[in-house]
């Protein structure tokens, strides 16, 4: 028997449009600072004071640089050249660190404490560390704090999906989940916008970071999870947060708060097995979810950074670069909406990593003097790759049972984030090997999905049980 909570979320409310609109805004400051550091530290160039001819020769105690650009950059704030020069890199790696951090402790955290409590936590840690960052004397001091900076956009990225997703009925969730990925394709365009005005990297900086206070405002203009509430045994909070949806949509609000009683009354959890994230490997079901999604994630995250960073050297406009890398993402992003709808989750999957893996082999194959055709398969495997995150995200959160759907994204988006750090020292290889490496990933990450249960069109599992009978037919 379905729970009154699934069957009022079953169509689209007046609610839904409201929330799911406020969720979808806290997306375009958010990600700003996923990117930031392509405009807070581009390449610089410099010539030594007193030297004659030559551009960035070392040693040199006294640079002068080329500020036509850019004004102020981390490079010309912390005089990082030479033998400082690592630190730029190493800048950029320790931001993915922890935006893998973010994605782990707050995953977990959101199963214990909430999806929009966590969440609004990590608003909080984003403004704050992004306005710190500023103000930071020395390079290590500002390399900790991005740390802490992307610990939170890392958190925020996997908390507030699953809260969106858990208020999504099975007929409309792949289109909801898809469409949220636009307001992050406008993020990734006007992130150029901003560089373009601002130019010094500490004003530029601070006007990425303060707008996302504002999303902290979620915490009271949207409801908790009742799915959450219900699996944590709040049942007076979720009768409450079900009568105000009801409220908000005009209808009598005791209607729900009946049948909710009436419900969990007959459907007592005491016998219902609860697990942790630690103990999915004690069922095979869950053991193989978990390894051909990790695997996936994985390869998606190296893949999509990794041709991403290709794409970047198109032209010597930087925010020429990131502006059509974002353009380019979006019609993959309109393409998710409608396939998500015709195909299965995982059909879909399958198509898009083995046509992304395929697309890179060719980029390699093709003669290098036809440069403008190898850019453009390059771009649209992008754009495959792309889209196989629309659906690793939404696949991953349905695979799993409510009380460790948080942790499990939290984990696997580690290891998508891990696939990200690892795709520079792939590309550092020759380019007929970084291309077949990428391309060969991809492919077999299309044969792993093969044993995953298909989740279309299903309820998402509340318990181990349901879980364990998505792979019944």
């Amino acid at each position: 028997m379905t729970s009154p909570i699934e069957n009022y979320f079953a169509k689209i409310t007046r609610y839904h449009y409201y929330a799911f609109f406020c969720m979808y805004c806290t997306k375009l400051p958010i990600f700003w600072h996923v990117l930031s550091l392509i405009f807070t530290s581009p390449p610089m160039e410099y010539t030594c004071k007193g030297a004659t001819e030559g551009v960035n020769q070392c040693p040199c105690d006294e640079p002068e640089w080329n500020r036509t650009v850019f004004t102020e950059t981390l490079q010309t704030k912390y005089n990082l050249i030479c033998d400082k020069k690592w630190m730029v890199s190493f800048t950029q790696s320790m931001l993915y660190v922890g935006t893998l951090l973010g994605a782990l402790t707050f995953g977990i955290l959101a199963d214990k404490y909430g999806r929009l409590t966590c969440f609004c936590a990590t608003c909080f840690v984003i403004a704050v560390a992004g306005v710190l960052v500023v103000f930071m004397p020395t390079p290590i001091t500002y390399i900790a704090m991005r740390t802490i900076e992307g610990w939170g956009v890392g958190g925020s990225i996997v908390t507030c999906y699953v809260l969106l997703v858990e208020y999504c009925g099975p007929s409309y969730r792949e289109m909801v989940t898809a469409l949220f990925h636009i307001p992050i394709n406008i993020s990734h365009l006007s992130l150029a916008g901003v560089s373009y005005v601002l130019r010094d990297c500490d004003v530029f900086q601070m006007a990425i970071s303060i707008p996302v206070i504002f999303c902290c405002t979620l915490f009271w203009l949207v409801l908790e999870s009742p799915k959450w509430l219900v699996d944590s045994e709040q049942y007076d909070e979720s009768f409450l947060v079900m009568q105000k949806v009801a409220k908000f949509n005009k209808e009598d609000p005791a209607v729900i708060k009946a049948q909710m009683e009436s419900y969990y009354s007959a459907h007592h959890r005491s016998n219902v097995i609860r697990i942790s994230f630690w103990q999915i490997f004690k069922y095979k079901r869950l053991t193989i979810n978990f390894a051909c999604m990790a695997y996936v994630y994985f390869t998606c995250g190296m893949g999509y950074y990794g041709v991403s960073q290709y794409i970047g050297k198109m032209s010597g406009d930087i925010h020429k670069n990131v502006a059509i890398s974002g353009a380019l993402l979006i019609p993959g992003t309109l393409t998710s909406v409608y396939l998500l709808k015709k195909l299965g989750r995982r059909t879909f999957l399958m198509i898009t990593t083995f046509t992304s893996g395929i697309l890179m082999i060719a980029v390699i194959l093709v003669p290098k003097h036809l440069q403008g055709v190898r850019v453009f398969i390059a771009c649209i495997c992008n754009c495959f790759f792309f889209m196989s995150f629309i659906i690793v995200f939404l696949y991953g959160v349905e695979l799993f049972p409510t009380s460790i759907r948080n942790s499990v994204l939290g984990c696997l988006s580690v290891l998508s984030r891990a696939g990200q750090i690892a795709a520079p020292p792939v590309n550092a290889l020759p380019e007929t090997i970084s291309g077949a490496i990428f391309g060969a990933m991809a492919i077999l990450g299309c044969v792993l999905c093969i044993p995953l249960p298909e989740t279309k069109n299903r309820q998402l599992p509340d318990t181990l049980e349901d879980t364990q009978n998505l792979s019944k037919k």
